[in-house]
């Protein structure tokens, strides 16, 4: 290189565009810094030091083979064109008199004797020996939007996909496809969580719109994101395609791929990926070479030149994971002698150099050594990983049933520091280990099911309040353990299991709190809802559990835009708690029990409602208030005042809507008296607020209205029904076009739709979408008008609701001019 080459490079790095290599360049040459002080000084890992004097040396068009090198001609380079560059002199290689183009000579060797490959300065244990591959990602990166690491269990794809995607983006997107094809979650239930976990978004029930959202999220050119989809042949059938439930993926590989995103996505698999919807570039990750190896085992006795060492690297074509298990096992039982582990167990290993067989091994070992240690181990294999990744010490301790308590935390530290589980402040098992185990113990029936049982029992009692969504998925754990070892019962009674949160407010006694099924309606995860209730509904034999179910059921499916089928599901309630009483003469039910025949009469209404049924609605509201009364079932007076409450707060809602403006402001003025919308539980207490802001705005008392529509949306907010929010905005919305302040119902009604829309709610978006297109009628603007009645025509059509489509076209006079 000539010395003006060499100075306008010189410059160049001391722009601010490079001002970590800089960094990295001074702490290198001039105070003669190691790697892993500069990775210090940086607070990055070493190998991300390694690799940035690596591209300073590229930089500089530096060529020599070797790493050390690399180092040594740059510092010639300095020597000869920078002399006022302060090289510390610790740093100057032995020949550095020669001529730049020579290269450095062996050490005189005169009887030949093979000299072991020196070794390289040590980087992070968990990460050594991929440079290359790191530099080759590199370049694809600036080529590809999507690339498959292609390789064995245990080479090491998921670890090389991590470290790159840390070192080169400020955010990383995890999707980890689990271990078995039946448990692989879909991708639409996937986007949802991104959404919900890395960019702190509602998704909408629409997959079409959440991949919007995504495809906008990931648009950011100012913070590219990088995407990591882990070990993805679970999801792949026969033919190397996505399996037929699981084709939502190639969607969002799709939305991955698009030409205008900013993220770069990596694939880790043991098999490769044909898709049609996006460009998917494969790179084969090969085995780590004996150098690696030797630097890994430098801890052991004769690590550097052993041939053991050697012929173990060999006959297991370099795996990563197999790395690991071996040093484990030889620090551990062999004292770092690696010649004698070998010697013992050269011959078995040999025969097949699968991961899977160095696992057996070591379990066998430990089942032989150590039986209550693997005892734990089998039994952890029964853990999932999926939702919940890794699993405390108290998960562990409760597999240990049989197991004296003094012992316990012997056993689990035992297992510890084995090369079987990986420790990460809690505990996991690599997927290869766990499918052994989980094989193991399948084998024992009885262990089998009570490893679930404890598993599921842990899991339910570790979450004492359900705020957030990882709380949900934590609780709810337990249903598919249960759902494992076919427990139905117990798996609805995870559902349907109630706990306090800062929401709910004590009734009676008996009142613990809110059950399992509605976090998940309040939190939005309405989808896996649906999916796990339908799973057992049909299975589940205990008829005071499916009474709770189908009330939960039915809800779910009337927000999520169901009627109809709600519909059906709230009727069964009443015809389960017929076969209750008629089963139970002298009645060894709970009497509140009872109570979800009051609230099968309130949600079937409501339905109807929904659906524009409104005299059948208000026949169900009449028939609940005549039950309420009567006390049929003899229920809990509480719960009487309740849904008297409730009959007569939905009452007041239809008399307005057949503009009986007596009977309604009635209603309403004996339900403020008795201030039941101020004092009730959560879920009551905003439909109560939402239902008399709707009764007042029907009857055209829209100060009153907006009163108490806002106080709806304040509740909502603070108790996170954010449907009630959505349905409160459209109410104001239409308020504010009633009174002709049309730019303000503009705002609300996009505001409720936006809403709406994340959270799936299809029967209000519908609503939400008809009073935007009269707001865009009254104000002359017959495209979009017509646009928003389309909209609303196809959602109550996907929801079979005749009567709402007659009274849009009513409204709208047929067509729109």
């Amino acid at each position: 290189m000539e010395k003006q080459q060499f100075l306008n490079k010189f410059e160049e790095l001391k722009s601010p565009a490079n001002a970590e290599r800089w960094a990295v360049l001074q702490l290198w040459l001039v105070e003669a810094k190691s790697d892993g002080e500069i990775a210090k000084a940086l607070g990055k890992d070493r190998s991300t030091a390694t690799r940035k004097i690596g591209e300073i040396c590229k930089h500089f068009g530096t060529v020599a083979k070797g790493k050390k090198e690399q180092r040594q001609h740059l510092v010639l380079l300095f020597r000869r064109y920078c002399k006022d560059f302060e090289v510390h002199p610790s740093v100057y290689p032995d020949w550095v008199d020669g001529d730049l183009s020579d290269r450095p000579q062996p050490l005189t060797n005169p009887q030949n004797i093979p000299t072991p490959e020196p070794i390289p300065e040590l980087t992070t244990l968990e990460f050594i020996g991929r440079d290359r591959d790191l530099t080759n990602l590199e370049n694809l990166s600036r080529q590809a939007k999507i690339v498959l690491i292609k390789a064995g269990a245990g080479v090491g794809k998921s670890t090389l996909a991590r470290e790159f995607l840390q070192a080169n983006f400020k955010k990383v997107i995890r999707i980890e496809m689990g271990l078995e094809s039946g448990n692989v979650t879909p991708a639409e239930e996937k986007v949802s969580q991104i959404l919900r976990k890395d960019f702190d978004e509602e998704p909408s029930r629409d997959f079409g719109i959440n991949l919007d959202i995504l495809r906008e999220k990931l648009a950011d050119r100012a913070n590219p994101i990088g995407v990591l989809i882990d070990n993805l042949e679970p999801a792949l059938d026969e033919n190397y395609r996505f399996r037929e439930k699981l084709r939502g993926y190639d969607a969002l590989l799709a939305v991955l791929g698009d030409r205008d995103v900013c993220s770069f996505t990596l694939i880790t698999s043991r098999r490769s990926l044909i898709t049609t919807r996006a460009r998917v570039n494969e790179y084969s990750l090969e085995g780590l070479d004996i150098t690696a190896w030797r630097q890994y085992f430098h801890d052991c006795e004769n690590g550097v030149d052993s041939e053991a060492l050697l012929q173990m690297c060999v006959a297991y074509n370099g795996n990563a994971k197999v790395m690991d298990i071996l040093h484990g096992a030889i620090k551990n039982r062999f004292d770092g002698n690696i010649g004698a582990y070998w010697n013992r167990y050269k011959d078995a290993l040999l025969a097949d150099s699968e991961l899977e067989t160095l696992i057996s091994v070591e379990m066998d070992w430990l089942r032989d050594n150590q039986p209550d240690a693997y005892k734990l181990l089998c039994r952890m294999g029964c853990y999932r990983y999926q939702d919940v990744k890794t699993v405390p010490f108290e998960g562990l301790i409760c597999l240990l049933w049989d197991v004296p308590e003094s012992r316990k935390a012997c056993v689990v530290n035992y297992l510890s520091k084995t090369s079987l589980i990986e420790v990460r402040g809690e505990y996991y098992l690599h997927p290869a280990v766990r499918e052994n185990a989980r094989l193991r113990i399948s084998d024992n029936k009885i262990d089998w099911e009570i490893a679930h049982q404890k598993i599921a029992k842990f899991w339910t009692d570790s979450v004492i309040s359900v705020l957030t969504v990882q709380d949900a998925l934590t609780a709810f754990e337990g249903y598919h353990h249960y759902l494992k070892i076919g427990d139905y019962n117990s798996s609805a009674q995870i559902i349907n299991y109630a706990r306090e949160n800062k929401w709910t407010n004590k009734i009676t006694e008996n009142y613990s709190g809110e059950r399992l099924g509605y976090s998940f309606l309040r939190l939005g995860l309405l989808e896996k809802s649906i999916s796990s209730i339908e799973a057992i509904l049909d299975k589940v034999t205990d008829l005071e559990m499916l009474v709770y179910l189908h009330n939960n059921f039915g809800d779910i499916l009337w927000l999520s835009g169901n009627p109809n089928q709600a519909i059906l599901i709230h009727k069964r309630t009443s015809n389960i708690l017929n076969d209750i009483k008629s089963f139970n003469k002298k009645s060894h039910s709970q009497p509140d029990i009872y109570r979800y025949y009051l609230s099968s009469l309130l949600n079937v209404g409501l339905c109807n409602l929904s659906l524009n049924n409104i005299e059948i609605a208000e026949s169900y509201f009449e028939k609940l208030l005549e039950s309420s009364t009567n006390n049929l079932f003899e229920i809990p007076i509480i719960y009487l005042d309740t849904y008297v409450a409730n009959a007569e707060f939905c009452l007041a809602l239809t008399r307005s809507l057949n503009l009986d403006l007596k009977n309604a402001l009635s209603f309403i003025e004996r339900l403020k008296v008795r201030g039941f919308y101020n004092s009730r539980g959560s879920w009551s207490k905003g439909w109560y607020l939402l239902y008399i802001g709707h009764s007042y705005k029907n009857v055209k008392y829209f100060d009153d209205a907006f009163k108490f529509y806002y106080m709806a949306i304040d509740y909502a907010i603070e108790s996170g029904f954010y449907n009630v929010e959505g349905i409160s905005l459209c109410g104001i919305g239409e308020c504010n076009r009633l009174i002709r302040d049309y730019q303000a119902s503009l705002t609300n009604i996009h505001k409720s739709i936006k809403r709406l829309t994340k959270i799936g709610a299809k029967c209000d978006l519908a609503e939400a979408y008809f009073q935007l297109g009269l707001t865009y009628q009254a104000m002359g603007k017959h495209d979009q008008a017509e646009e928003y009645k389309a909209k609303a025509l196809e959602l109550f059509a996907q929801m079979e609701a005749p009567k709402q489509i007659e009274r849009v076209n009513k409204a709208f006079g047929g067509n729109i001019q």
